[in-house]
């Protein structure tokens, strides 16, 4: 499983992990949850991919929608999409994306 998110996003989903007392590790580990900055997310592949925050994706550089496509597409089996801002707007509102 992997959690993807905007890079300057990563280390405080680390430390909110940290303290849950959830393990994870960094992409190329063997570890069960690993934890991606979108950069680092082309090529790699995972049965369950949670994206966070789609809109910081998108909005953190020039080709932000590019990175958030690939972020979405590096789902095996099953992708949740977690967010509190509002969806970008190549992304549809659906009744299966659930808002924080």
């Amino acid at each position: 499983m992997a959690v993807i998110a905007a890079d300057p996003q990563v280390p405080e989903l680390g430390r909110a992990l940290d303290r849950a007392g959830v393990g994870y590790g960094k992409p190329g580990t063997d570890a069960a949850l690993t934890l991606v900055p979108v950069t680092l997310a082309k090529g790699l592949e995972y049965d369950h991919v949670i994206v966070v925050e789609p809109a910081r994706i998108a909005g953190a550089e020039a080709r932000g929608l590019h990175r958030l496509y690939v972020a979405l597409t590096r789902a095996v089996s099953q992708l949740t999409v977690l967010y509190s801002e509002p969806l970008p707007a190549p992304l549809p509102s659906s009744a299966n994306a659930q808002a924080l």
